[in-house]
C-alpha cells in the first residue's frame, strides 16, 4: 500500500467524524475509537455514541446520548476524572465539551465555548480540566463545567497535553510544541521542528520531551534549554505517542515499523521491527511486552528485546491504540463485525462487543 493511501485511510476515521452533512447517525464499527477504562468498565467513544461496557462479560451497562444525534460525534479518547466524571467533546458540528457520570452516563454539565472540534482528549490536573480544541485554543475548565481561563496558541491541536507538574505541554499541526505556564496563564516557550504533531509529547526521566511527527522524525526536546537535544530519522511518518519504559523509547511509523531507541542518545536498541502493516496508535506498555495495533487488524506483542512474544489478528482496522484494564487487554477495531474487542495476557480473545440498535 503506498504512503499516501495509507494516510488518507488513517485520516478517514477522522475525516468521518466531522462531516455535519450526513443524514443519519455513524454506523458502528465505521468510525475511529476513542478508549478508557477503570476497575470494571470500559468506556469507548464511537460515532454517534459513547459506550460503558462492563469488563467482566463485555455487556452494555449504558450509553450517550439515548437517541443518536447526527450533530454529536465522539471518537476521541474519554477522560475519567479524579472526582469519577467522563469528560468527552464532541468532533462533529456541536462543539460542545460534555461531563457524564461514570457509573450510568447522565450528564453533569456540558461547555459551549469552543469554536473547533474537540478532537483532542483533555489532561486534568491539580483538579482542573486542560482541553485543547481544533480551534488552536487551549480552554482551561473546573470540574464544575466553569470556564478559568483560555489560551489561544495557533493551529490544529489533535493530541492529549502532558505534564511534569509544572507546565502544560501541547503538540500542534503548526509544527510546535508548546509549553504552558498554568500559574502565569501564558506560553511559557515553544519549539518548532520538522513536521506537524499529530500525538501527544512523551516526558521522560532526564528533562526531555519527546515526539514524533510528520517529518519523520523522533525529536528529542531538552525541557531546560528549549531546543532539540537529538533526532532520529524514521522510515515514515509517525502519528501515535511514543512510550518511555526505563531507558528505551518505543514507537512504530506509517510505514509499519516499529523501533526502540536509547533515550539519552536516540540510536537504535535493535533493528526496527516491521509487523504486518502501518502502526497509528501508541504502544500500550505492560509489565511482560509491548502491545501495538496495526492498520490490517493484528494485535502485536514485542518483548524489551524485540522478540515477537505473540501476535493476533483481529479484524477490521486499528488505528487506536490498545488500552490494559485489570488482566485485560482493549482494542476498538474500525469496519469490524464489532466495535470492541478484550484480549487474556496470551492474545487470546475473551469476549467480543457489538451494540445492539435501540
Amino acid at each position: 500500500m503506498k504512503l499516501k493511501h495509507i494516510i488518507l485511510v488513517a485520516i478517514a476515521g477522522l475525516v468521518l467524524s466531522m462531516l455535519s452533512a450526513c443524514t443519519t447517525g455513524a454506523m458502528s464499527g465505521s468510525s475511529w475509537s476513542g478508549l478508557a477504562a477503570d476497575e470494571t468498565t470500559a468506556y469507548l467513544a464511537n460515532g454517534t455514541f459513547v459506550y460503558a461496557v462492563r469488563l467482566g462479560d463485555g455487556m452494555e451497562t449504558w450509553r450517550y446520548p439515548e437517541k443518536a444525534d447526527n450533530k454529536r460525534l465522539f471518537f476521541s479518547a474519554p477522560l475519567l476524572t479524579s472526582d469519577e466524571q467522563l469528560i468527552i467533546g464532541s468532533s462533529g458540528s456541536d462543539h460542545t465539551l460534555f461531563s457524564l457520570n461514570q457509573k450510568n452516563g447522565s450528564e453533569n454539565w456540558k461547555f459551549t465555548g469552543a469554536k473547533g472540534h474537540w478532537i483532542a482528549s483533555p489532561l486534568e490536573e491539580d483538579e482542573t480540566i486542560y482541553a485543547p480544541n481544533g480551534d488552536g485554543t487551549l480552554y482551561v475548565i473546573g470540574l464544575d463545567g466553569s470556564l478559568r481561563w483560555s489560551l489561544p496558541l495557533g493551529d490544529l491541536l489533535w493530541s492529549q497535553p502532558r505534564t511534569d507538574g509544572s507546565l502544560i505541554y501541547i503538540a500542534s499541526l503548526d509544527h510546535k510544541l508548546y509549553a504552558v505556564d498554568p500559574q502565569r496563564q501564558e506560553l511559557a516557550w515553544e519549539v518548532t521542528i520538522s513536521g506537524a504533531i499529530p500525538g501527544s509529547p512523551v516526558i521522560g526521566d532526564n528533562g526531555t520531551l519527546f515526539v514524533g511527527s510528520f517529518g519523520s522524525k523522533l525529536d528529542a526536546i531538552d525541557i531546560t534549554r528549549h531546543d532539540i537535544r537529538w533526532s532520529s530519522p524514521t522510515k515514515g511518518w509517525i502519528w501515535g505517542s511514543p512510550a518511555v519504559d526505563a531507558e528505551t523509547i518505543y514507537f512504530g511509523d506509517l510505514s509499519g515499523h516499529f523501533y526502540a531507541l536509547d533515550a539519552a542518545s536516540g540510536e537504535e536498541k535493535w533493528a526496527p521491527l516491521q509487523p504486518d502493516g502501518p502502526i497509528v496508535g501508541s504502544p500500550l506498555v505492560t509489565p511482560d511486552y509491548l502491545a501495538i495495533t496495526t492498520e490490517v487488524g493484528s494485535v502485536y506483542a514485542i518483548d524489551r528485546e524485540g522478540k515477537i512474544v505473540w501476535n493476533r489478528l483481529i479484524g477490521g482496522k486499528l488505528y487506536s491504540p490498545a488500552v490494559v484494564a485489570g488482566d485485560l487487554i482493549l482494542v476498538a477495531p474500525m469496519q469490524a463485525d464489532f466495535i470492541l474487542a478484550a484480549l487474556d495476557k496470551n492474545g487470546s480473545q475473551v469476549w467480543t462487543f457489538k451494540p445492539v440498535k435501540k
